[in-house]
């Protein structure tokens, strides 16, 4: 029986648990609030310099905030325990995530000693919890061990990083994300024996999802100047919202991303991990889309967007499109040619959101959101479709 008190130790909330219902707890959704910060202002800054450069360095950055959030959310989905612990330890890592908040501006440059020990703090909190884990359970303890192990080195790296000057520094921010990333991706049937609460954890990159699609939401709602509202600029505002609306039934609806997993074999496995790993490109595509989109309402209605404006713009749709699809496929355990054959008008999409690319220096930035629109609209529509069985 666990023990009563402030104090308990963690359970494993896997195992025959998989079967049953299981729903994000206060705490947890309290603690995605924090990232709603750290998105916006990765947000903010590819705003600021929305180019193929700002998209790298936006991109740099954006891996180990959306690393983070999936650490914990991990260790959550297995060993979520009620007590003073544990609260006090997500509520360090909300600290320390609102740090790596705070120094994403100027985190590639005079801010990148405060972002990299930020970083490094919310991954050392993870391997205490790790430890914690692995102490009270023993069965856990191939798991615990080697998550606190590749963890714990990736998150030394990190601090050690502000040892050496920039732009070395990022190099080893490059090892530590390698290492970081290889951690779960080697650790094999450990994912069978030790598996994750697979309905809980489709939940909670669902609500990250929403939390993403959120931000192009609200870049139209602050993009646009209602003393100076116009039908050109509400016409944007209408589309920019079409896409966010065409974003989220691709997700739920189409891609069936929120579904639960399938994690009984090796095969399974690799679908999971796909699942898992293609939601990044995806939320990085959503995100730079509504930035693009912010960018078109401050046009006027015959204003060009730049050209490199409005490639990323286009190449962010279809990016979106792709992630989507490449969730969907990770979703169902069909024969994969008959899948591939009932993605191939949503790989046209994304073949014609590259296409307008080419087009955006010669049609009006309105024109080009309008075609894109149209686009996801039509990703809506083919989803609808009879899946194959």
């Amino acid at each position: 029986m666990p023990k009563l008190g402030l104090f308990k130790p963690p359970n494993y909330r896997s195992g025959q648990e998989t079967e049953t219902e299981r729903h994000a707890t206060w705490l947890e959704l309290f603690y995605d609030l924090v990232f709603v910060a750290a998105v916006s202002q990765l947000a903010h800054s590819l705003g600021e310099d929305y180019s193929l450069a700002g998209m790298f360095h936006f991109g740099f950055l954006f891996v180990p905030v959306w690393w983070a959030w999936v650490g914990h959310t991990f260790y959550l989905t297995r060993f979520d325990t009620e007590d003073m612990g544990h609260r006090l330890l997500t509520m360090a890592q909300m600290a320390a995530v609102a740090s790596l908040a705070v120094h994403v501006p100027a985190a590639l440059g005079a801010t990148s000693a405060g972002f990299a020990l930020s970083y490094a703090a919310v991954r050392f909190i993870l391997v205490a919890e790790y430890l914690r884990a692995g102490s009270h359970i023993p069965a856990v303890r191939p798991l615990t061990n080697r998550y606190a192990a590749g963890f714990g080195a990736a998150a030394s790296l990190w601090a050690l990083s502000v040892l050496l000057p920039v732009p070395w520094r990022f190099g080893l921010w490059g090892i530590a994300l390698i290492v970081d990333f290889l951690t779960p991706l080697t650790a094999g049937q450990l994912h069978v024996r030790f598996p994750p609460h697979l309905m809980h954890l489709p939940e909670r990159f669902g609500l990250f999802t929403i939390i993403v699609i959120g931000e192009a939401v609200v870049g139209v709602v602050t993009g646009i100047n209602p003393e100076g509202l116009t039908f050109g600029s509400g016409a944007v505002g209408v589309m920019g919202l079409l896409v966010a609306f065409a974003l989220w039934w691709g997700y739920f609806e189409g891609a069936k991303g929120a579904a639960v997993r399938v994690l009984s074999a090796g095969s399974h496995v690799r679908r999971y991990q796909l699942w898992l790993y293609f939601h990044l490109p995806l939320l990085m595509g959503i995100t730079s889309t509504a930035v693009g989109v912010r960018h078109v309402i401050r046009l006027s209605a015959s204003e060009v967007l730049p050209l490199q404006e409005g490639w990323l713009l286009s190449l962010s749709v279809a990016l979106s499109v792709l992630s989507l699809n490449a969730i969907f496929l990770a979703a169902f355990t069909g024969k994969t040619r008959q899948l591939h054959r009932f993605l191939i008008p949503h790989y046209v999409i994304a073949l014609f959101g590259v296409v307008c690319g080419a087009m955006s220096g010669y049609i009006p930035g309105i024109a080009l959101l309008g075609i894109l629109t149209l686009l996801c609209i039509a990703q809506i529509c083919f989803s609808l479709r009879e899946m194959p069985s």
